[in-house]
């Protein structure tokens, strides 16, 4: 299979002077074309049989003051050797129009129908732009990512109420659930359309959790803004933060030591411990097995107080810097950490012994709210949800960050796609975190644990990273603004890519499965409303 540069070798010959600029951003191929062309590549690179480029960002810059045009720039992940390839567009002067892929690339619909929201440029063809993030009470003309719009504006209310899509016919009835619910959650709202008591359609209304945190970016400094991105998402502290860090890392060319970046692999895998473990219980809560979420319960309350003995934080607020890390451990605290985990994994097998004979929990599971490998794809679907539907796809492995690259990481996949596929994925996880954990441990390096910044990187110098948090891939780009302050901050956890896929699985299943198939997905609001 061919890498992304000689890809792009392929695109030149195959679109001649459609390719106007053909570059490299660290490593990653960008080939520049003309807006009216770029709809024509991205789909011949998403469906040619050597290619099957997943598209896995799309994102737009405004570059104001420096020059005036707005940026497109489509980033995709091929298929076999997982590659990035970026294609790029720009829209100068006042051009706000610009080519909808969605129509042959449907995980382009929700980032063009943000685009348009925060951008005000508007994907023509696009089949649905309505609004996303910008909910109908927002003022008309309200794009808060443009460069001349202020970060501390305070929006009037307008009157406005959002359209749903209704499903016609006798019988057919909506039953509307959210945003306020009845347990302690995030706001998010549901409508399904059933005729008796399967469901025919299920719409999402997200975003009501919008912080403006993408705009709030751009107030930062690059080096003191990993904070923010510790709050993108409660729950994936470690996560985000290390995404953010290895993307400034690039810019100001910084060399995070070994120690450094084994312990960031150490924290990740404690955070997807604690965080598998309380969603299998979860899962198991929803179907009245209120046995098993009390022991799984029990083991994440272990993690999380021995993340609080070791960082000072149940989260693990305040470990990651740019450079490295600000918590160093010492040799009886590692031993501590491997005899916490090593404990919990003998609790967890003799679980998992239990679960896998409770013939009723595995009927309760089993076929339910099932997603399709081509579904998934078609999606971009990743992570648990996307491993859990044949998609074999980890970054930990297929490009390797922090320590990943000295370990060996075993990439879990399932072809069923059904809730017990989703849990069989994290049981799974559990236990190669804890192989993992188990190998860092015997090779962690002595020596320094974060290295100082000293060069400020060129204004619209740019960086992506990817990290595999506990629920999938997340990415972060980080273009560089003046006196080292951040010009763009484009974040992307997984669950905005993988929310529109929950609305498939559902369709011939009844509502009170859902509580159950939208558990097994777990993803979330605040992480997908930013």
């Amino acid at each position: 299979m061919p890498d992304a540069a000689t890809t792009v070798e392929r695109l030149k010959q195959a679109f001649g002077n459609a390719i106007t600029e053909v570059s490299a951003s660290h490593g990653i191929p960008v080939a520049r074309l003309g807006k009216d062309d770029l709809p024509v590549v991205a789909h011949y690179v998403h469906t040619h049989p050597d290619l099957r480029g997943t598209l896995s960002l799309l994102w737009a810059v405004d570059h104001r003051p420096r020059a005036a045009r707005y940026e497109l720039c489509y980033l995709f992940t091929l298929a076999e050797r997982r590659d990035w390839l970026l294609l790029c567009t720009d829209l100068h002067g006042e051009d706000r129009q610009f080519h909808s892929v969605t129509p042959h690339i449907h995980a382009a619909k929700w980032y063009e129908r943000e685009i348009r929201d925060m951008f005000g440029l508007i994907a023509v063809g696009h089949p649905d732009l309505r609004r996303l993030v910008r909910h109908e009470h927002w003022p008309k003309g309200t794009h808060p990512l443009k460069k001349d719009f202020k970060w501390d504006t305070v929006l009037e209310r307008q009157q406005g109420q959002h359209t749903f899509r209704h499903i016609e016919g006798e019988g057919v009835f909506e039953v509307p659930v959210g945003p306020i619910h009845a347990g302690i959650i995030e706001p998010g709202h549901f409508r399904f359309s059933v005729a008796g008591e399967p469901i025919m359609q299920l719409e999402l209304h997200h975003f009501w959790k919008h912080r403006g945190v993408e705009k709030l970016f751009e107030q930062q400094r690059l080096t003191a803004a990993v904070p923010l991105a510790e709050r993108v998402s409660g729950d994936t502290t470690i996560g985000h933060s290390l995404a953010y860090c290895q993307a400034v890392e690039t810019l100001l060319g910084l060399e995070v030591p070994r120690r450094g970046r084994y312990l960031r692999s150490l924290f990740l895998e404690l955070e997807r411990l604690h965080n598998h473990l309380g969603d299998v219980g979860a899962i198991c809560n929803d179907t009245a097995y209120a046995l098993a979420h009390a022991h799984c319960g029990r083991m994440k309350e272990r993690i999380m107080q021995l993340n609080d003995r070791l960082t000072g934080s149940r989260f693990l607020r305040g470990v990651n810097h740019v450079g490295g890390v600000g918590v160093d451990l010492t040799a009886e605290q590692l031993d501590h950490v491997m005899a916490e985990v090593d404990a919990i994994e003998s609790d967890f097998s003799e679980l998992e012994r239990i679960l896998f004979a409770n013939a009723s929990l595995t009927d309760r599971l089993e076929a339910t709210g099932t997603l399709y490998q081509r579904t998934a794809w078609d999606h971009a679907v990743m992570g648990v949800v996307g491993r859990a539907s044949g998609i074999d796809r980890d970054i930990r492995h297929d490009r390797p960050f922090a320590a990943y690259d000295e370990l060996r990481v075993n990439v879990v996949v399932y072809r069923y796609g059904d809730v017990r596929a989703r849990m069989r994925v994290r049981m799974d996880e559990i236990h190669e975190s804890r192989r993992l954990i188990r190998d860092i441990r015997a090779q962690i390096p002595n020596g320094p644990i974060a290295a100082d910044p000293s060069v400020a990187p060129t204004p619209g110098a740019w960086a992506l990273s990817a990290v595999e948090g506990w629920r999938g891939e997340i990415l972060y780009v980080v273009m560089a603004g003046e006196d080292g302050r951040i010009h763009r901050c484009k974040v992307r956890d997984p669950s905005f890519v993988n929310w529109p896929a929950i609305q498939w699985t559902v369709l011939g299943n009844i509502i009170p499965d859902f509580p159950l198939i939208n558990k097994s997905f777990n993803l979330s609001y605040a992480g997908n409303d930013l």
